[in-house]
């Protein structure tokens, strides 16, 4: 049989198994709701006496707080207006020193950065003109390469076309074998499939010892087939990979005696 087959069959018998694991499972439900209510019941009138007290605390801790809270905002809000206008002088007095810093060194830098342009701009027109030359004669010469390179390329391409149709046809032939038998071995597991999702009706029951056997035979016959294939289609690839080895030997001998010449 097939994975298909398998999956319903290990289906079919997790849903008999959970038909009965429900009705103990909606026992136990109601039996433990039923005790939940009474538990939450009692803790209910438990939080509610807390809340009740921890009302009275929280309120006196409250109007305390608030009260102190009072005090220290007041001192943090003299203290903080001192220190901003300390604050304020000091960084008025710090910018203007810095901007006065500042545009002296921007000053010294412009006058260093055009004489340095100017100077630059003589070095690179003069290197530019050298790069231009030699990228000039280093394409000619490339052109030349690649028209050589080109003719025999595709002089190659001819020679291994005419070489690999042959290959090409023999391989299209054993994949569309290959396809039809994987095309029967699937029709094969479907229909297994049917046969076990069946099995869940009593009618479904009493054919499944009979399908089974069927089945068997079948599967026994289909290995031994499937066997053979497999060893002629292994000794058809390992014959078409030593004439590809050989093939490209011969390429590449006759490529470095091209190149010797």
């Amino acid at each position: 049989m097939g994975a298909l087959t398998d999956d319903i069959t290990r289906l079919c018998g997790e849903i008999e198994g959970l038909r009965d694991s429900r009705k103990v499972f909606g026992s136990q439900l109601d039996k433990e709701t039923k005790e939940m209510k009474t538990e939450v019941s009692k803790m209910r009138g438990g939080f509610r006496r807390d809340q009740k007290n921890m009302a009275v605390r929280t309120k006196a801790d409250r109007v305390k707080f608030v009260s102190n809270l009072d005090a220290e905002v007041s001192g943090l809000l003299n203290a903080f207006d001192k220190s901003h206008a300390e604050m304020a002088a000091k960084t008025k007095k710090a910018n203007a020193e810095f901007v006065s810093d500042v545009a002296n060194h921007v000053s010294g830098l412009l006058t260093g950065y055009h004489k340095n342009r100017k100077e630059m701009g003589v070095t690179t027109k003069r290197e530019n003109a050298i790069f231009v030359a030699d990228v000039i004669r280093f394409v000619n010469a490339k052109n030349k390469e690649t028209k050589v390179m080109m003719d025999g390329f595709k002089a190659e391409h001819v020679k291994m076309a005419k070489v690999t149709k042959a290959d090409r046809n023999k391989f299209v032939n054993q994949l569309e074998n290959d396809v039809n038998a994987m095309r029967k071995v699937n029709v094969d597991d479907l229909v297994g499939a049917r046969v076990a999702w069946a099995t869940l009706s009593p009618q479904g029951r009493k054919a499944k010892l009979a399908a089974e056997q069927r089945a068997k035979a079948e599967q026994d016959r289909k290995a031994r087939m499937e066997a053979e294939q497999r060893a002629k289609a292994l000794e058809e690839s390992r014959a078409r990979a030593e004439a590809e080895r050989s093939r490209h030997q011969q390429e590449s001998s006759a490529e470095k005696k091209k190149d010797k010449k």
